[in-house]
């Protein structure tokens, strides 16, 4: 018989099913009465901590998007992304950052390039307010100084030219995130204002960008409004036409370690969000070119 097969294998046993009684049908009745009215904890148990909650299929780790862990295929186009954006840079240019906040941008870009000779580091606030508005700015500011780079306070973005070891001086400047930071209620003003700040930035840029050599400049702004109503192609061209734009590509803050956006204002711990919380929704670089010219004219 086939059963012979299975010597040494022990049969299966089908339990018996007990029909309920009177009594057993009272005592379920009862005990479903008691668990209505117990805590949820009671019945199901205590949730997990949060750092043993999944979220998207695993924790939290570096492959990170909106929340979840990204796959295989959205962690390779966010490393695509990255090197996109680090590939603006190439050590041995000389470069000016305008407008920085706590200078971590700076300090992420001299480790990518692993030095700092050629990076001018720039910002509007004096020393004494860049310590008050950005506690995070000496350690920074120290680091990518050992690297070779240079800091300068004080700086206007809109009157570079008028720094006489500026004019005809560079390859790239840069302006992540320009925002006045006045805090202008009336919209169409406060776009206004910023259209006029930022076509005298592209102007006054244009007549720091090295002549001997294809030069650009880079303008990254948040996705969406009020940033779109800006136009910040629009306003580059009528400003400086010399500039044409090159391309676009997306902020990456994740390609440049301990990048950490600042507001204009300055990190408050009860009003500005941690990390690049802020740019969740998406930031742009716009590229504008200004190719190579025989007898420029750098007039002021």
């Amino acid at each position: 018989m086939a059963h012979k097969r299975l010597k040494g294998v022990r049969k299966a046993r089908l339990s018996k099913i007990k029909v309920k009684t009177k009594h057993d049908k009272r005592e379920d009745k009862s005990d479903r009465k008691k668990k209505k009215n117990a805590p949820v904890e009671a019945i199901v148990g205590e949730a997990p901590a949060p750092a043993e909650q999944e979220q998207g299929g695993g924790r939290k780790g570096p492959n990170q998007q909106g929340g979840r862990t990204m796959n295989k295929k959205e962690a390779r186009a966010q490393a695509s992304l990255e090197k996109m954006h680090r590939n603006l840079y190439s050590a041995g240019e000389r470069i000016l950052l305008v407008g920085e906040g706590n200078f971590s941008f700076t300090d992420a870009l001299c480790k990518h390039l692993r030095s700092g000779a050629g990076v001018y580091a720039t910002c509007l606030d004096s020393e004494a307010e860049l310590r008050q508005k950005y506690p995070d700015a000496p350690a920074c500011r120290k680091a990518f100084e050992a690297l070779d780079g240079t800091c300068l306070t004080g700086v206007d973005a809109t009157r570079l030219h008028k720094v006489k070891e500026f004019k005809g001086a560079f390859r790239k400047i840069v302006f992540n995130f320009p925002h006045m930071g006045g805090g202008e209620k009336d919209v169409d003003k406060s776009v206004a204002q910023h259209r006029q700040m930022l076509a005298a930035f592209f102007a006054s840029a244009a007549k720091c960008l090295d002549p001997e050599h294809d030069a650009y400049v880079h303008v990254a702004l948040k996705t969406g409004e009020p940033y779109k109503s800006w136009k910040v192609v629009q306003t580059a061209h009528a400003a400086a036409p010399e500039l044409q734009l090159l391309t676009a590509v997306p902020f990456m803050a994740s390609a440049w370690d301990g990048y950490a956006h600042r507001r204009t204002a300055g990190f408050s711990e009860r009003h500005s969000l941690s990390g690049n919380e802020e740019l969740a929704k998406g930031a742009k670089v716009f590229v504008f070119k200004k190719r190579k010219q025989s007898g420029d004219d750098e007039s002021e």
